[in-house]
This record gives structure tokens, sequence and C-alpha cells, in this order.
């Protein structure tokens, strides 16, 4: 068995339906370590992960500490030079981590990198990464201004799109359903913050990454699809988690807003932004009888994101939600 070159890092709650497919490529690969933490899942992920890759290091809590806790004790367990953080509904393939820790050998100034990932779905016209969630780059993307963003940058949202050509490029966040840390960087930055239960920690990082004087990239030659939600168990009929946008703004006013007036513009961008969705998605529900339940889902999802954050101090300051 060759070095560990990457430690690929899951946390796992009630993840049978996915983890299977997640860890099998990736089990018993020279150069590849998997420490998978169990977050005390109620269904069978252990007996599945144990037939799928029975040479994983599993870590178990006795209770769910959430996503940020459960890396961050999975990651006392590295021994690779790199850390792969790693959805259980996401995938990805020997060949590509191993591709993605190369990155780092030839770019000493670079501490995060992730591939390009693809929903399987179809349905999101989003990458999982994009600009810092400052006012403008929010509102460019709830406006739909970032849909120009192809004929110049400064229309660049939250989000970069699919629908816009891509090559590997350097960003100011990605999303850790699939990124990659120098176990360098990660050390000297004390991994994630445990200020949330889920939701906003991966961009948080990407941040002191960014002040740290290291780069961030989204690598085009390296792929991976992340089925959106599947780690999180989501159901149309389950009330939709305003965490990712509660913590979102949270985020913003802890390290970003400099004045209540800029925490309170921001937090009206978002809302227009998740209303009109709303209203959008209820009128394409009114021309589609076929798909009508579905748009009139996500319809009701916006429009209970938008409540939410709605509810939402406005005050800056160090206070978690």
């Amino acid at each position: 068995m060759s070095e560990t070159q990457v430690s690929v890092i899951i946390v796992t709650y009630n993840s049978e339906a996915v983890i299977g497919d997640c860890v099998r490529p990736l089990s018993r690969q020279d150069g590849i370590e998997l420490i998978v933490l169990d977050n005390a899942s109620a269904d069978s992920t252990l007996a599945v992960l144990a037939e799928a890759a029975p040479d994983a290091v599993i870590v178990r809590n006795e209770e769910n500490v959430g996503f940020a806790r459960g890396v961050n004790r999975a990651a006392r367990h590295a021994q690779g030079r790199a850390i792969l953080l790693l959805n259980p509904d996401a995938r990805v393939s020997p060949r590509d981590v191993l591709a993605l820790a190369a990155i780092f050998d030839g770019s000493p100034d670079v501490g995060i990198v992730a591939p390009t990932l693809s929903q399987p779905a179809g349905r999101l016209e989003i990458r999982e990464g994009g600009r810092r969630p400052d006012a403008v780059s929010v509102f460019n993307h709830f406006s739909g201004l970032s849909r120009l963003s192809h004929k110049h940058p400064r229309f660049e949202g939250l989000y970069l799109l699919h629908t816009h050509d891509f090559a590997t490029r350097e960003l100011d966040w990605v999303s850790g359903a699939c990124m990659m840390v120098r176990k360098q960087t990660w050390d000297e930055l004390g991994g994630l913050t445990e200020r949330w239960f889920m939701y906003a920690e991966d961009l948080e990082f990407c941040l002191r990454t960014h002040q740290h004087g290291m780069r961030i990239v989204m690598s085009a030659e390296q792929t991976g699809t992340h089925a959106v939600g599947g780690s999180t168990g989501a159901t149309a009929s389950r009330r939709p988690n305003p965490a990712w946008v509660i913590n979102l703004y949270d985020l913003y006013k802890w390290k970003m807003a400099r004045n209540r007036v800029q925490s309170v513009a921001w937090k009206g961008f978002v809302v227009a932004g998740l209303l009109s969705r709303s209203v959008a998605f209820y009128v394409r529900s009114l021309g589609a009888p076929e798909r009508s339940e579905l748009w009139r889902s996500e319809s009701h999802k916006f429009l209970w994101y938008s409540r939410s954050l709605l509810t939402q101090s406005s005050r800056i300051g160090e206070a978690a939600p």
C-alpha cells in the first residue's frame, strides 16, 4: 500500500440510501483513506458501509452533533497530505481525487481545490461555488443579473451558473459537498467553525482561507456529482429547512457587514429575490398542469425561506442564531 495522499472524510446520518455508492469506488484505493463519522444513525448506514468499504475507519458519535463538529472530529484521524470533505450523496472517482491533490504539488499558494459538480436531476442551474456573499453578489444572484456574467464578471453572483462555459478558475468559495483542503492549511486554520449545526461552515472556512493568503480553485478537468438534499433526507413531504439562508445571513452579519444599514440591505435583497422565485414557480405551475404539484412545492419552499429570513434580527455582532 502506498503512502496516504488523501484522507476522505464523510459525515453520515441515516445515509443508508446513498453511502454505498459514495464509498464503494474509493474503497481499497492506493493513496486514499476513508474516514466516516456516523452521527448516531438509526438506519442501516453502518451495515451498508461495512459491506461497501470494509477498509474505512469508522468513528461513531452517540448523538447527532452536526456537520462541522463531525468533520472536525474525523479530521483528527487523517493521515493524508490533503483532506477531502465529501457528502454521502456526492460521487467522485479515485482518479479525480488524486488528480485534485496533485494540484497542490504544483501550486503552493492553493489551499482549497474542488471538482466541477453536476446534479443528477439536472434541475439546478448553479455551480457549487462562486463569489463571496456580499450585497452585490447576492443581488446579482437573486435579481437574475448573474445571467449576464458571461458578458462581464461584474455580474457574477453568489453562485456561478451551469449555463455558461467554464474553465478551471479561482473562486471565493466552493461547496463542502466535495472540497479538498491542503492538510497544512486545515491545521493552521483549525478546521471548520462549529458556530452552526449545518450549512455555511464551508463558506466561512473559504473566507478564512483567503484571509490566510491562500487561493481557492475549482477545476474543470476533475468532475463529480452531487444529489443535492440526499445527505439530509430532504423530501417533498417535509417542511424545507431554511438554515442555509439563515446561517448565510448570520455569516454576513458576523464577518462582513460594517453597519446595520448594510445588514438590512442584504436581507432585503435576499428576501425580495426569494419572493420573486416563489411567484415565478407559482406562475409556472399554472401553465403546466402535469407538473403543477412540483412547481407549487417549489413556490411554497421559497416562500418559507423568505419568511424565515425576514424574522431574523438585522443587528450585527457575534451572537449566533
